[in-house]
């Protein structure tokens, strides 16, 4: 009688161990809502500042003069002339007694929504498009706590963006110009801007959550536990 008893417990223990070590199901859709989630609590915050470039150039309304024989800054002029944000170039001179011959551009009407403050932006913000890619589900650690956890890709795209942003040989020049976000880089492709991190998701209380909000919960919302 005692045998049959043990055997039940024994039975019973190797299913509920089978059970605690099965892996987790997960799915782009389920972190997807997680990251959503994060962002309506304000854990994690995709940013409302606005993209810009700021290599020097004074993107306000004074007209930027350039030395003929600066191809570099020379090309990067004329791709805003083709955005609609400056006219043409004119010619001069430099001026003073080394006076240099010069292209001025001047600023259009269009400058003034995206320029200021010697910077030149590109959209209002970011918004949130994708998750894929998911990882293996393995443990991991944050902050010294251990939890299930799984890293997936989050793609980012430009929320607002400018309108000549979609002008072919713009985009391009623009995106090698703008710095990275947060640890990745803006490309430009066939469906518009996108930024790709790779970010962790964890398992707290058998819901995923964006590892983000788990570093910013309070300690007793986490679980050192789960593993």
């Amino acid at each position: 009688m005692w045998g049959a008893a043990f055997a039940i417990v024994a039975v019973g223990g190797v299913v509920g161990a089978q059970r605690w070590l099965a892996t987790p199901s997960v799915t782009p859709a389920a972190l997807f809502a997680a990251m959503s989630n994060a962002i309506a609590n304000g854990q994690v915050t995709p940013g409302r500042d606005p993209i810009c470039v700021a290599n020097g150039i004074a993107y306000d309304q004074e007209p930027v003069n350039v030395q003929t024989s600066n191809a570099a800054t020379l090309s990067w002029m004329n791709t805003l002339v083709e955005a609609g944000l400056y006219q043409g170039p004119s010619s001069g001179q430099s001026g003073g007694f080394l006076s240099q011959p010069i292209s001025i551009y001047q600023p259009m009407p269009e400058l003034a929504r995206w320029g200021g403050g010697r910077r030149l932006c590109v959209a209002r913000g970011v918004r949130l498009d994708s998750v894929s890619n998911v990882g293996q589900v393995e443990e991991m650690r944050l902050r010294g706590k251990r939890y299930t956890g799984v890293l997936a890709d989050v793609r980012w795209t430009l929320d607002e963006p400018a309108p000549w942003l979609s002008m072919p040989g713009v985009s391009e020049a623009l995106a090698g110009e703008l710095p990275g976000w947060r640890s990745a880089r803006w490309h430009a492709g066939p469906h518009g801007w996108a930024l790709t991190q790779r970010k962790s998701f964890v398992l707290v209380d058998d819901r995923w959550m964006a590892g983000d909000a788990v570093e910013r919960a309070t300690p007793t919302r986490a679980n050192p536990d789960q593993i």
